[in-house]
């Protein structure tokens, strides 16, 4: 699930056409990067967040149904045997569409949708760990 929350952001004008919601319905999502900058005892720092994650995280796919359904499956490996493959949550649409808001018993979150085409979704979002607050931009591709 910690890929899965490695990721949304506001949306590209020039982009491939169409609705935001058929651009991010019609597939699934695959991450293939993500960077997280915080500040450390005054030290700003930059982390390849997605090189630290495991390869079974990895291969993780996400799909947004039109009804506003969220499925995030495990994809090929999974971390545990016991791990159930798919598990499900609900996404919507927020502040015009600059926003995407995921929300499932393992996550909740609102990001910031930096860009979003037929083929990829960029998005931004802030966490706060103990006081450390966190930028982390992902980047989605479509497979």
């Amino acid at each position: 699930m910690l890929s899965l929350a490695l990721f949304f952001v506001a949306c590209d004008k020039e982009d491939d056409g169409g609705s935001n919601t058929d651009k991010l319905t019609n597939g699934q999502w695959k991450i293939t990067s993500s960077v997280a900058k915080f500040t450390f005892n005054g030290i700003e720092q930059t982390v390849d967040a997605f090189g630290q994650l495991p390869a079974c995280q990895k291969d993780n796919l996400a799909e947004f149904q039109a009804d506003g359904t969220l499925i995030a499956d495990e994809g090929a490996t999974k971390c545990s045997t016991n791990d159930p493959q798919q598990e499900t949550g609900t996404w919507e649409f927020a502040q015009g569409e600059t926003h995407i808001i995921v929300v499932s018993d393992d996550y909740d979150f609102d990001a910031e949708i930096l860009e979003l085409t037929r083929s990829k979704l960029r998005v931004k979002y802030v966490t706060n760990l103990s006081g450390i607050v966190t930028t982390t931009e992902t980047v989605f591709e479509k497979i």
